[in-house]
């Protein structure tokens, strides 16, 4: 990995990367001590540098291993020992460290190994603790903003269709009326809560890697969305597809006979897998923000 950093100074801070309007100073690859190769980079290619990304630092996968087996730990041991609440806030805890407290760390090591910076991952991290939380913060209230107002809206719709003699108080739930006003409410709350998730979908890498504030950084993740759609949306689908692998224990109970017990004894075991896979495409992630921001 060492072998592709640009041949410039080594920039001990390691400068932020950002759009070349917001740079400061000279823009050019040089001086910003990065690789002419990241830019010329497909999304195959990104997904090799990557996996060489988590061979350079085991720690990655060290973290990742950590964080899901203590998730494991916590739905095997925690019904049976601790209170409930304890446990959902453990589990709580658990996802927020996987999701952004892990990628926050691969983001900090491919932007260290992008820019050939000399200083070392965990005091780069630290630096971004309170900016990745605030982001969390302002991510987590505008997605709640959204979900209010789409439930305003519901009322709304069903008080329209109340007044409008479409839907009789108290008429049975089967009628067409009723049907047709759960299918728009769910549209109304799911379709912007998940577009906004996914325009969102670079705001963490921008916090670390580009040092921007919170907005900011949604403002660039935004762009970057609609720059790279299709990118993006590739790589959303093979996330979900991977992350999705982590609930085949969730089915064991409703199959029996010889597959039940298979996913039983394998069930855990992808689900694992399928978790620390995600750091892969954390890489890949990070990556594709950087090709983003130079191209920009």
């Amino acid at each position: 990995m060492t072998g592709e950093r640009a041949a410039g100074t080594d920039t001990a801070d390691g400068l932020p990367i950002r759009r070349r309007a917001e740079t400061d100073g000279c823009s050019c690859l040089d001086c910003r001590n990065v690789d002419a190769a990241t830019t010329r980079r497909s999304v195959l290619d990104t997904v090799q540098w990557s996996l060489g990304l988590c061979r350079a630092y085991p720690s990655i996968l060290l973290f990742g291993v950590c964080l899901v087996t203590a998730g494991v730990g916590v739905d095997a041991l925690g019904a049976r020992y601790l209170p409930s609440p304890v446990v959902r806030l453990l589990d709580i805890l658990m996802a927020a460290g996987f999701v952004l407290g892990l990628r926050a760390y691969v983001a900090t090591l491919t932007a260290r190994e992008l820019t050939g910076s000399s200083l070392a991952p965990w005091p780069w991290c630290r630096r971004a603790i309170v900016r990745t939380l605030l982001l969390a913060v302002v991510v987590l209230a505008l997605v709640f903003v959204i979900a209010a107002a789409s439930t305003a809206l519901t009322f709304a719709l069903f008080g329209a269709l109340v007044v409008g003699g479409m839907l009789p108080p108290g008429g049975p739930l089967h009628q067409p009326g009723f049907l047709a006003a759960v299918a728009v409410s769910v549209g109304l709350l799911l379709v912007p809560v998940f577009y906004v998730l996914f325009k969102c979908w670079f705001a963490l890498e921008a916090c670390i890697i580009g040092r921007y504030g919170p907005v900011d950084a949604i403002r660039v993740s935004w762009g970057l969305t609609t720059t790279y759609r299709g990118k993006v949306l590739r790589l959303t689908a093979v996330v979900i597809l991977s992350l999705g692998a982590s609930y085949v224990a969730a089915l064991t109970p409703s199959v029996s006979g010889p597959l039940g017990t298979l996913l039983s004894s394998l069930g855990p075991l992808v689900g694992a897998l399928g978790e620390l896979t995600a750091v892969l495409w954390y890489a890949v992630s990070a990556h594709l923000y950087v090709q983003g921001v130079l191209d920009a």
